[in-house]
């Protein structure tokens, strides 16, 4: 039978075979069953299984090591005294059942056994069990041992209201710098400094405190304020010199809320405190601040703004500016910057620098940003309608815009709603966008730049990761930050690195904007350093866009071309297969995405195949088919693509002659869009864009699904990724051989040799298994020692018996530390027909594995249908 591993696992340890085979009668339709016959055998078993053996039934008499002892054992390992024990004693003996409760034991049976009442002690315990587990889970933070944020809000609730007419204080610590710290040192490093720090703080406040973790490096401290205030400095130095040495130049700051009026929510509290705390960020030699009526008023004046900004979107007072970008090379315009101005009825001009920290943290600056590039597409509309030569325009893309919109379809639509091209709105991303998550950024940036956005790093040089992000995303703009255009300016020409910056950017063909540009000076110098591009008060302030039109029809703009055209030559551009026998169609196609695609062409169905496989499959983003093609050749090309796995992630777009005939071509149905001929060119470049926008998506889909459907050791598929390939198999890819593979004698060798052999030796067979089935075939570590490959197409009985023999034998040619010869054994099943449920296959396969292993250990087994009635 198929292991039921979502059971749970009871251990019995019991020297007398007759009893085990009792108990594992009682338990085994409800629980995995393991057995021992001793204390020592038992905890060999435990200790390898400890993280999945939910219970133990214990015999207290027993041969080489008895109960009692092995009670012993396991309160000595913190990680196995947590596993529960039930004693089976002899009779009702009240001495026998004391002495285990006082060895640890949780409960206790007594002998003969009564079915009814194990199973029901059992039920209660493992229950209890979770049930503990899930409290302490949400009482304690897991990283560190102090409260979670959620109990510490419970607890000093409960603390207010059983004194309340004690006065208390809430502190919140925040660990400046913490994450250049994680950076620096690596995360384990912060998680330890994190838990000392925790540990350290405990001890302080002793008995009388409560602490919590509120998350990431930020705690808070629930105290009475009598002693708070006793001493306030001195709470801190002694904080500061009980820390461990490596938290010695950890700059740490604390904000104090003092606790006026009990009826304020305990979660707004400790707000008021993490503000006191931020309110210090960034200042050395201050490390306490007190929530107070200036940090009251911030906090109404955030409050007032928060409650204004959906009226201010609504209503349109968030104003785009745009600030000109100048070439240096002939001193025209090259581009501007899209900068957002909120003129707000009642309070006037409102400062950026006011706002847009607080709808960063709000979370409403994604919402803020979206409007502003909807705004620019508009605007550059309007001009090219006009008439008047356009020229790029930056917009802003934020940490929060990657993270909490689909920044790519979000775009992409609004290109496609103005007819924008891409190159004319330049996307500026700030380095702390990427040191958040740089993986998710890279992805996203390189699905930007495949469909022809142009990328600019903003505010180069004024963080850590500026480099990194440099080093490992595709770029095609370095927008140089001002405070260090100014620094370095303050420098004499030997000392500064400015030159060289631009000269690292050069090499890597990235275009350079310098910005805050004030100065006939400073100007100069950019010239002498061959920057490319300047922006600053020196040429123009941020003005209305009313402003800038008037300037645009005045200047000769310079468009930045050189950047778009490397971006061009840098990547490439898609390929878009037309498949029609009318020559006017095709060339009317090919004229429409001149620039934009590498338009192939093919009269035929067949032709057309053979093109789609000379570009190795993944070169084609779409293809457009007629399906008036002679002899119903598009039937043919579809099924072709459709039953062809290498070929399914291709979209297609149907054309017929007229809306009014669809009826005539029920095939168009089966694409994934359909136009009748007689539409306008506009038409098709959206639909296009939008298919193309969605092999996109399931590329990105496909990246991700991936890995985490990969087992980490094999890269085999895992039980995850074994279900997902199991629901996409398809009737044409029968009949599937189903082999479970079990490799032999892998504890022996885990114990004699050390798991890294044994880990050696799993990734052995899962190379062989690559090695002797096909890309398409299902190949998964099903778990442990056991992989299961799903065989499609398979000729007959013979050839997939054929094929598990020939692996079992090559992996028993691998000699393992010398003396250990390396063997497996399987079991398959075939499958000729649909219906048959993946979990049947599986249990067959597993019960023919079974027959391999007893009878020809190390040999191959194929399922009998006549086995169904043993």
């Amino acid at each position: 039978m198929v292991r039921k591993r979502e059971k749970k696992q009871i251990l019995i340890v019991e020297d007398n075979e007759i009893n085990r085979m009792i108990l594992s009668e009682i338990l085994s339709d409800e629980y995995q069953v393991l057995e021992a016959k001793n204390g020592l055998e038992a905890l060999h078993i435990l200790r390898q299984n400890k993280d999945s053996i939910d219970i133990i039934l214990l015999d207290v008499m027993m041969p080489v090591m008895d109960g009692y002892t092995f009670l012993d054992k396991m309160k000595e390992d913190d990680e196995l005294s947590t596993v529960p024990v039930i004693v089976m004693t002899q009779g009702d003996s009240e001495e026998d059942e004391i002495s285990a409760l006082a060895h640890g034991a949780t409960d206790f049976v007594p002998k003969p056994y009564r079915p009814r009442v194990i199973l029901h002690r059992v039920a209660s315990i493992i229950n209890l069990r979770e049930t503990a587990a899930m409290v302490n889970q949400f009482k304690y933070d897991r990283l560190t041992g102090v409260y979670s944020k959620e109990f510490f809000y419970r607890k000093v609730r409960e603390e207010l209201q059983e004194n309340p007419d004690e006065e208390y204080t809430i502190i919140c610590s925040n660990i400046e710098n913490f994450k250049l710290y994680n950076d620096a040192f690596g995360r384990e490093a912060g998680d330890r400094l994190l838990q000392e720090y925790a540990y350290t703080m405990v001890n302080m406040v002793g008995k009388d405190g409560i602490c919590g973790r509120y998350g990431a490096d930020r705690f808070l401290i629930f105290s009475s304020k009598e002693r708070e205030q006793a001493d306030r400095k001195r709470f801190i130095l002694e904080i500061a010199d009980e820390r461990p040495r490596k938290m010695e130049n950890i700059n740490i700051k604390w904000g104090v809320y003092e606790i006026t009026d009990s009826k304020v929510p305990v979660e707004q509290m400790c707000d008021r405190a993490l503000l006191a705390a931020d309110s210090i960020k960034g200042q050395y030699n201050q490390h306490m601040a007190v929530y107070d009526d200036t940090l009251r008023g911030k906090l109404l004046r955030e409050k007032a703004v928060t409650d204004a900004m959906e009226t201010a979107l609504r209503d349109k007072q968030f104003i785009v500016y745009l600030q000109p970008k100048y070439s240096l090379k002939d001193e025209c315009m090259a581009g501007a910057e899209a900068l957002v101005r909120w003129i707000h009825p009642e309070w006037g001009f409102m400062s950026p620098g006011e706002f847009i920290p607080l709808f960063e943290k709000n979370g409403f600056i994604p919402r803020l940003d979206a409007y502003v590039w909807e705004q620019v597409c508009i605007r550059l509309k309007e001009w090219r309608e006009k008439g008047i030569p356009l020229v790029p325009v930056s917009v802003n893309v934020s940490r929060a815009d990657v993270y909490q919109l689909d920044l790519v379809e979000i775009l992409t639509g609004l290109i496609t709603k103005y007819d924008v091209d891409p190159a004319y709105l330049h996307l500026e991303i700030t380095e702390s966008a990427y040191a958040e998550n740089p993986g998710q950024i890279i992805s996203t940036v390189e699905e930007l730049r495949k469909i022809g956005f142009i990328i600019e790093m903003d505010d180069f040089g004024s963080g850590y990761s500026s480099l990194n992000m440099l080093s490992q995303m595709n770029l095609d703009i370095l927008k140089l930050d001002m405070k260090f255009i100014q620094s370095e300016m303050a420098k004499p020409e030997n000392q500064s690195i400015l030159n060289d910056i631009i000269r690292m950017a050069h090499r890597m063909n990235l275009s350079v904007v310098a910005e805050g540009v004030e100065s006939k000076e400073q100007v100069e110098r950019l010239q002498k350093f061959k920057c490319d591009y300047v922006q600053g008060f020196y040429f123009a302030r941020p003005m209305p866009d009313g402003e800038f039109e008037e300037l645009l029809k005045v200047q000769h703009p310079h468009d930045m071309s050189s950047s778009q055209e490397m971006r061009k030559n840098d990547a490439g551009m898609r390929r878009l297969l037309v498949v029609d026998d009318d020559d006017r169609y095709r060339k009317m196609v090919r004229q429409t995405f001149e620039g934009k695609y590498e338009v192939l062409e093919s009269e035929d169905a067949m032709g057309a195949l053979e093109c789609i496989r000379s570009y190795d499959c993944e070169g084609i983003s779409v293809v457009i088919l007629s399906m008036t093609l002679p002899e119903n050749r598009a039937d043919v090309f579809l099924k072709t693509l459709r039953q062809d796995p290498a070929l399914w992630h291709i979209p297609v777009l149907g054309t017929i002659p007229r809306s009014e005939v669809l009826e005539e071509f029920p095939l168009a149905l089966e694409t994934d869009d359909f136009l009748c001929k007689c539409h306008p060119m506009f038409d098709l470049r959206r639909r296009i864009e939008h298919l193309v926008d969605v092999l996109v998506f399931r590329e990105r889909e496909v990246v991700l699904q991936d890995e985490a459907s990969r087992d980490y050791l094999t890269g085999l598929l895992n039980r995850r990724g074994l279900q997902a390939a199991i629901d996409s198999l398809r009737k044409e890819e029968l009949p599937l051989a189903v082999c479970l593979f079990d490799l032999d004698n892998l504890k022996k060798i885990n114990d004699t040799y050390g798991h890294d052999m044994g880990d050696h030796l799993i990734q052995s067979f899962a190379d062989l298994i690559r090695r002797q089935t096909r890309a398409e075939d299902i190949q998964c570590r099903y778990g442990g020692d056991e992989f299961l490959v799903f065989l499609k197409r398979v000729k007959d009985r013979q050839a997939a018996q054929n094929k598990g023999a020939d692996i079992c034998r090559l992996f028993g040619k691998q000699v393992v530390g010398g003396d250990f010869i390396a063997a497996c054994s399987c079991g398959i099943v075939l499958c000729e027909s649909e219906g048959i449920p993946s979990a049947e296959l599986i249990e067959r396969a597993d019960r023919a594995l079974y027959r391999a292993k007893r009878e020809n250990k190390g040999g191959c087994f194929l399922w009998d249908d006549s086995w169904k009635s043993l």
